[in-house]
């Protein structure tokens, strides 16, 4: 349905059945897929309720037709939650954006408005970047994952992650969301307990204002299920550099502490004395004694004659995750075995120090390879060294073909946060595609089952979802706030429409 020229263009595609995620992981039958733009050249948030107008057409068919609907982005999530069998809405064509004036904010903000920014939902992480790099006021988002392709709103919907110690992951920086409810409903939704927009704006969304924390601390992080995220509405940081410098450290005593604690005045760093804004430690299971890769970034003030950082041979930057390293490693050995990660590792995961860029020069990678495979484990930080003294110690990873990846986030007031621990250890273990890597992922549950250490999984990575494990996850009070919050928000049939396999097999549908 193209429409007049100042109608959002809405295209049935003809693409592959099924689709196929950007890691080659996920394979998923659907009954239709649309792909969405906006109107020319949007300049208002008048223009952007006729991209509304034609969501919402698509929400009605599907209701109609009795399907589920879900919007895709990047395609970046190596599970299924992102997903769902009925209508698929490829959304990547709506990457218009809006700064906020403060004019437009309610008194009671608490913040600068020079540093909000309204972005679209199909804005990727590179893409907002570059937009708020293009600012006035030189702009930076304050946390993200490791590589940038994701989608704004499905890096929120999952619960992406960076390694920023003191703040938190990408939901964290989310003040509002337009999410649409429903063919004829769309809501303004945000924090009781920090109120932002005047009506004024959100009227000319042509949105409903919902002040509400539970609701707004449900919707972070809900893959999709709680409607249409069309936008959301983000605090920036005034632009900043990352120092980047990676090294070679045994891992003993003195690291341990500092991976159990934070505390990594015991280890040594390029700067004693100050915390790092981000920490990492990359262990190779077949390797140990050879020592972990640990690496530090600290937060520096903007100049813009810094030394841009140079990509490797493969086009990786200083940031980018070993998941990118697995990926290009198995893209030009498929049969990788845990005995060939010695031999790679090395060449591809460079040492360095103290380089210079932007969040989004340090984390540049948007692209992946062939198929490969990650999931990731959250512990309290003080469970840091004992869970990975199981992941060690299991027969099964003699055979896995990856690698141990260890960050540290600040825990998210998001309800279902995968980072819920006070200080989460969010543990990454990316690995090629193969059934050696399968049977390690699953001894990992189990023995940290029968370990008795509490732990989550990320929402967009490869996990063993059911409705007991989710509960136990995250607790009856938890899981129950959450459903009663979507029930709050969606009528009967938007409820049903936005369901999908993913969302009834963790038992939230």
């Amino acid at each position: 349905m193209p429409g007049n020229a100042r109608s959002a263009s809405v295209t049935e595609e003809g693409a592959p059945n099924p689709w196929i995620n950007r890691h080659g992981n996920v394979s998923q039958v659907y009954d239709k897929l649309y792909s969405i733009v906006n109107p020319p050249a949007p300049n208002s948030f008048g223009d952007l309720q006729l991209t509304v107008a034609a969501l919402q057409g698509l929400i009605a068919g599907a209701i109609a037709d009795g399907k589920t609907i879900r919007a895709i982005g990047g395609g970046w999530s190596l599970s299924s939650a992102a997903v769902t069998d009925g209508v698929l809405v490829d959304t990547l064509g709506l990457n218009s954006y809006f700064p906020v004036v403060a004019a437009n904010v309610v008194p009671a903000y608490a913040g600068n408005p020079a540093y909000l920014m309204y972005l679209q939902c199909g804005m990727t992480i590179k893409q907002a970047n570059d937009v708020l790099f293009g600012q006035t006021t030189q702009l930076a988002l304050k946390t993200s994952g490791a590589s940038n392709g994701q989608t704004i709103a499905g890096a929120t919907a999952t619960g992406t992650h960076g390694s920023r110690n003191q703040f938190g992951s990408t939901q964290d920086f989310v003040v509002g969301m337009h999410i649409l409810t429903g063919p004829t409903s769309a809501i303004w939704l945000e924090r009781a307990s920090y109120p932002v927009l005047s009506d004024l704006l959100i009227n000319g969304l042509g949105a409903t204002l919902v002040r509400d924390d539970a609701l707004f601390n449900s919707a972070l992080v809900s893959f999709g299920s709680f409607g249409i995220i069309h936008g959301m509405l983000i605090e920036a940081d005034p632009l900043y550099l990352l120092e980047v410098t990676r090294v070679r450290m045994p891992l003993q005593d003195r690291l341990r502490t500092a991976m159990q604690t934070l505390d990594v005045s015991g280890i040594p760093t390029p700067h004693p004395g100050e915390q790092p804004f981000h920490f990492e430690v990359v262990i190779n299971p077949h390797d140990i004694g050879g020592g972990a890769y640990v690496t530090t970034m600290y937060r520096r003030d903007y100049t813009p004659d810094y030394p841009r950082p140079a990509l490797s041979p493969s086009g990786m930057g200083p940031g980018d995750d070993v998941l990118s390293i697995m990926g290009d490693v198995t893209d030009r050995l498929p049969e990788l075995t845990g005995a060939l990660v010695n031999l790679i590792v090395p060449a591809e995961y460079p040492l360095m120090d103290r380089v210079l860029g932007t969040p989004s020069e340090i984390f540049s990678s948007s692209f992946t390879y062939q198929k490969e495979m990650s999931t990731e484990i959250g512990v309290a930080l003080a469970d840091s060294v004992r869970t990975l003294d199981v992941l060690a110690s299991l027969p099964e990873v003699n055979d896995y073909p990856g690698l141990l990846a260890f960050r540290w986030v600040k825990g998210s007031s998001a309800v279902l946060a995968f980072t819920r621990f006070a200080t989460t250890c969010t543990i990454e273990l990316p690995a090629a595609y193969s059934d050696d890597t399968a049977n390690y992922y699953t001894a990992v549950w189990n023995a940290l089952d029968a370990a008795g250490i509490p732990y989550t999984l990320h929402w967009g990575q490869m996990n063993k979802f059911s409705p007991a494990r989710i509960r136990k996850m995250y607790g009856d009070a938890a899981v129950n706030r959450w459903i009663a919050s979507r029930t709050r928000l969606l009528n009967a049939p938007s409820q049903a429409a936005f369901t999908s396999p993913f969302l009834q097999q963790c038992g939230l549908g």
